[in-house]
């Protein structure tokens, strides 16, 4: 089977991303894709050019969501890899990939353990409305098995059934695109053999990114938790608990 890579830009260099790099050096790909929703002016597609890169400019920050559905459709590989620009991988990964493509394993999406500094980032369980990590070292296909995008290998004839939820900007989209793959029968495992590494610098933003960051987050967070009154209730008391540690965080009450 084929292997395509999706990678979403947000305002970095086509050669700066450690994934395409990597990408570009792995016999086991055989197209990659790149979107663009980078709202600065760059070089990007002159780069993509010069490495043989499917080149999609989003013209502006369309959301996460909207580039990944756009980039889907240009990718070509039976198995499509998806990353955002901060996750580093080595070759395990698509050695990993190619590995569980020619097992007789039953799958539609493969979620590789994903950490952020010495902490597990993905895949998680759900436990009500809350994610938790999955410990790496008991890690197994749960029923209620999650995890982030980046890093994720999805058969490609999924795609033909469920898509990612554009009304979902930049959060929650894919544990809301696993919960939509679940309710059209699809299967869920652990990619064994390789870990991924996660940039992760919210605590590092400025006061206005924070801002900004939360808002988006509240957006997509009311979105995602409406589907009952106690899911909205649990939303409104998340929320709540994520403005007051930023309120302690930057020392201001603004984000109230």
């Amino acid at each position: 089977m084929s292997i395509s890579v999706l990678v979403v830009l947000y305002n970095s260099a086509v050669n700066d991303v450690s994934v395409l790099q990597t990408a570009l050096h792995s016999q086991q790909v055989s197209d990659i894709v790149v979107c663009d929703n980078s709202d600065r002016k760059n070089d990007n597609a002159e780069q993509a050019a010069c490495h043989n890169i499917t080149y999609i400019s989003m013209n502006g920050n369309k959301g996460l969501s909207k580039a990944y559905n756009a980039g889907v459709v240009r990718c070509r590989g039976d198995i499509v890899c998806v990353f955002d620009d901060d996750t580093q991988v080595d070759g395990d990964y698509f050695n990993a990939v190619s590995e569980l493509t020619e097992s007789s394993q039953k799958w539609d999406i493969a979620l590789p353990i994903v950490m952020t500094g010495d902490k597990v980032l993905s895949p998680s369980h759900f436990e009500k409305y809350r994610t938790i990590p999955v410990d790496p070292s008991h890690v197994g296909d749960m029923a209620d098995l999650t995890g982030i995008n980046s890093g994720m290998a999805v058969r490609r004839s999924l795609y033909d059934r469920i898509s990612y939820d554009s009304n979902l900007f930049l959060d929650l989209i894919d544990h809301q695109f696993i919960l939509d793959a679940r309710k059209v029968g699809a299967n869920i495992v652990v990619l064994k053999g390789s870990r991924l590494h996660q940039s992760y610098s919210l605590e590092n933003d400025s006061l206005k990114n924070a801002r900004k960051r939360l808002g988006i987050f509240e957006r997509d967070a009311k979105y995602f938790y409406s589907s009952s009154l106690v899911s909205k209730l649990y939303c409104r008391i998340m929320l709540l608990g994520r403005k007051l540690k930023l309120c302690i965080q930057y020392k201001t009450f603004s984000f109230l």
